[in-house]
């Protein structure tokens, strides 16, 4: 009986804190709005694909910033356009396609985690990139904050 008694007050200390982290694991849990994301990915790639730099641009936060490999850092929507202006001059718009997603964040913040693949107009595979994405929520709408890429192996010729 001593040893009931003994179970039932140690339960009974432990009740409250577990009152107590019920809440802060469930907000812990949340899962960040991955359709919303996946549909601000959409938005840069139908402007890729119609070499729309400038809408590009536009998608990213005040001091947005790419991060590319091998480069310095470019911040502010005209500098991302004039980055991808510069590197696309003279040539039709390639498409990019995302894939392998893997999302961290809340309603605020996300960190997205995938792959990217940009082809040629033929459909040929030009890159395979793995990237870190951050997007932030300011004004009701979600922005690139950071864009970070590199590149996987080099490519082989019978790569499609």
């Amino acid at each position: 009986m001593p040893q009931i008694r003994l179970c039932a007050a140690a339960l009974a200390a432990c009740l409250p804190l577990f009152a107590l982290a019920a809440p802060a694991t469930a907000s812990g849990s949340q899962r960040p709005p991955e359709a919303a994301i996946k549909a601000e990915n959409a938005r840069w790639a139908q402007a890729f694909g119609r070499g729309d730099y400038e809408a590009i641009g536009r998608l990213y936060t005040e001091d947005g910033a790419l991060l590319p490999p091998g480069g310095d850092r470019v911040t502010g929507a005209s500098a991302i356009a004039e980055y991808f202006t510069k590197g696309y001059a003279g040539s039709r718009p390639d498409t990019v396609s995302f894939s392998n997603y893997e999302f961290h964040g809340n309603d605020q913040i996300v960190t997205e985690v995938s792959d990217a693949e940009i082809r040629d107009h033929s459909g040929k595979l030009k890159l395979r990139a793995k990237q870190i994405l951050i997007f932030l929520k300011q004004g009701g709408a979600w922005r690139l904050h950071r864009d970070i890429w590199n590149d996987y192996a080099p490519l082989k010729s019978d790569d499609r």
